[in-house]
């Protein structure tokens, strides 16, 4: 009876032994196809989440692998999980080691070294055009900041907010004097502001910001994780030609930083709305992301 036991425990020694434990990646969003394309690396290496941080989102996907190959994918809707049918190109994806992207989220503080809006610095020379709509300050992020200690300096955020653009790039080889990148793109890009001239001002409001480590998205906006509102559209730098790292998301529903000054004067008084607060394309979200080595900030909106 001894010698049983001994060869029962040896097979399940052995059985165990052979079979390596499941792995698991879990990701913010549903729109990716896991083929190995580079889109698909894209998303792996900046959706990438903590199982908490899926659990407590919107829409998340938990990939399961077996002896390092994809067997099983699921939607996760806000902690309730329905099995993801696998296509034929993702049976069989390896398993990747991913570390999770920590999301901090963007509060109101009463003072800050990082902020929203104010007057543009006297030693910050914020780029110009000479056509269509004008740049915004938008504000600064202090690498004082936790959630900004990667960024090789202060940040200093400008963009053409009023601008159609699909991407707006800028380098900030020079931190204090960036310059456009894409500019030659730009000059083709209209706006849906007839008021809106190159000399056109609008100055926000200062709002201090802190940030505070997250499982979820909260506050005035976030990092970690960008929250696409459309398909995901990660830029790849144009001098680095490396993934973009995300910096944060503005979300314009609860950003609530008002106009101080502005020189416009809208002959339709409907659209006075939108001078009077920070926004992104009337109710859109603005995506920053950043290239550390190559020094090249990308700006992206998304809206309804």
């Amino acid at each position: 009876m001894k010698y049983i036991f001994l060869y029962i425990g040896f097979f399940f020694f052995f059985l165990s032994f052979g079979q390596k434990e499941e792995q698991h990646i879990y990701l913010a969003g549903w729109e990716a196809e896991f083929n190995g394309d580079e889109q698909c690396q894209k998303f792996l290496e900046t959706q990438v989440i903590g199982k908490e941080t899926a659990n407590n989102i919107w829409s998340s996907i938990e990939l399961v692998f077996k002896n390092g190959k994809l067997s099983k994918a699921f939607n996760i809707d806000e902690g309730f999980k329905t099995e993801r049918k696998l296509k034929e190109s993702e049976v069989g994806f390896e398993f990747q080691s991913l570390v999770p992207n920590q999301i901090f989220n963007i509060h109101k503080a009463s003072k800050s070294e990082s902020y929203l809006g104010g007057e543009i610095p006297k030693e910050f020379s914020i780029p110009k055009f000479e056509f269509n709509a004008p740049f915004q300050y938008l504000g600064k992020f202090s690498k004082s900041d936790e959630a900004f200690n990667w960024l090789p300096f202060d940040l200093h955020l400008a963009a053409p907010i009023y601008l159609n653009f699909d991407k707006l790039f800028i380098d900030y080889s020079d931190p204090l004097n960036p310059k456009i990148l894409n500019i030659e793109e730009l000059k083709q890009t209209d706006n849906s502001y007839d008021d809106l001239k190159p000399d056109s001002e609008i100055v926000y409001e200062q709002v201090f910001i802190s940030t505070k480590k997250s499982t979820g998205f909260d506050g005035l906006g976030h990092t970690g994780v960008p929250n696409w509102i459309q398909y995901p559209d990660i830029p790849t730098c144009p001098k680095s030609k490396k993934t973009m790292k995300f910096l944060c998301q503005l979300t314009y529903k609860v950003l609530d930083v008002k106009t101080k000054r502005t020189n416009i004067n809208p002959k339709d008084e409907w659209y006075k709305q939108y001078f009077e607060n920070m926004n992104f394309w009337g109710d859109g979200d603005l995506y920053i992301f950043f290239d550390p080595e190559s020094k090249v900030a990308c700006f992206v909106i998304q809206n309804t």
